[in-house]
């Protein structure tokens, strides 16, 4: 029952919050995640880190902004997106045993650009 749910559940939300929260991100705000990414990062699966974002921002900016708008209008994500390789990079130059290397996770760069605008909006 509908009604029940809404005595038993708190709404904590009101329909103005709601609707600023829903709300897709203006060019201005991916553009802006693109920059606030550092461009010195190592690429992600597809090769592309955010030097290349940075680069030929006024060649691909279209691209971005249709791929981000498109995840937050249909909350549906390219497959591979989300992937990352997971590589271990030795913390000494003779590492013998797993506590002796460091890893790290190379990201798509739009996943990257999507979680951050994301972040920035909680």
């Amino acid at each position: 029952d509908p009604l029940l749910a809404e005595e038993v559940i708190p709404k904590l939300i009101t329909d103005d919050i709601n609707a600023l929260i829903t709300l897709l991100p203006s060019h201005q705000e991916i553009k802006a995640a693109v920059f606030a990414l550092n461009k010195d990062s190592a690429p992600g699966p597809d090769g592309f880190g955010a030097f290349f974002y940075h680069q030929y921002w006024e060649t691909i900016k279209n691209d971005v902004f249709n791929a981000v708008l498109e995840f937050f209008s249909t909350s549906w994500i390219l497959p591979g997106y989300n992937s990352n390789i997971i590589a271990l990079l030795p913390k000494t130059s003779n590492a013998t045993s797993i506590d002796q290397y460091r890893p790290i996770a190379m990201a798509n760069f739009k996943f990257k650009v999507i979680s951050k605008i994301i972040a920035d909006s909680c």
